[in-house]
C-alpha cells in the first residue's frame, strides 16, 4: 500500500534552528514516535548525517531500516534504502522564511506491503504524520535546549 503526505506548518523560530533540529538525527524519538534506537552510519563533510540506522514502528510492527539522506541549505531529504519488512519511499522537510519565522513543508511517501485495507493504512499514516509535524514544532522551537545550572 502506498501512502504519500503532504503538510505544511509554521515553526515560530529561524530556519537555521529549523535546519540544526533537522539534523539532530539522533533526536528523532523525541518528536516522532514511529523511530527509535537511532544510529548514524555516516556523516558527510559537514557532519550531517548521510547514512543513518533506525528502528520504526509501522501500524504495530517493527521494522530496522537504512535511511539515507540527503542535505542542502534549505533541505533535508531521506530514502528508505534497506529495509526488514519491505518498506520503500522516503521524504523531506523543505524550510523557508516565512512571516516571524520559519515555513515548513513535510512531504513523506511510503510503500508498505502490509495486507490491511487502503482506507485504514492512508487514515492511520495521515494521523501519525500530523501528529509528527506538531511534536516536530514544539521541538524545533526549543532546540536547542538551554543548559541551566545552578548558581552555588
Amino acid at each position: 500500500m502506498r501512502t504519500k503526505t503532504d503538510i505544511r506548518f509554521f515553526v515560530d523560530t529561524q530556519p537555521t534552528q529549523v535546519m540544526d533540529a533537522l539534523v539532530a538525527v539522533e533526536s528523532l524519538p523525541e518528536w516522532s514516535t514511529s523511530y527509535s534506537d537511532i544510529r548514524v552510519a555516516t556523516r558527510d563533510r559537514l557532519r550531517r548525517p548521510q547514512r543513518v540506522f533506525v528502528r520504526a514502528e509501522l501500524l504495530g510492527s517493527s521494522d530496522l531500516q537504512v535511511l539515507e539522506y540527503d542535505w542542502t541549505k534549505n533541505r533535508a531529504a531521506w530514502t528508505v534504502v534497506d529495509s526488514t519488512r519491505g518498506v520503500r519511499g522516503g521524504g523531506w522537510f523543505e524550510v523557508s522564511d516565512g512571516v516571524d519565522g520559519t515555513d515548513v513543508w513535510y512531504h513523506a511517501e511510503l510503500y508498505l506491503p502490509i495486507p490491511i485495507p487502503g482506507f485504514l493504512v492512508k487514515r492511520t499514516v495521515r494521523k501519525a504524520n500530523e501528529v509528527v509535524a506538531e511534536s516536530f514544532v514544539d521541538f524545533a522551537e526549543r532546540f536547542p535546549e538551554p543548559e541551566y545550572y545552578e548558581h552555588v
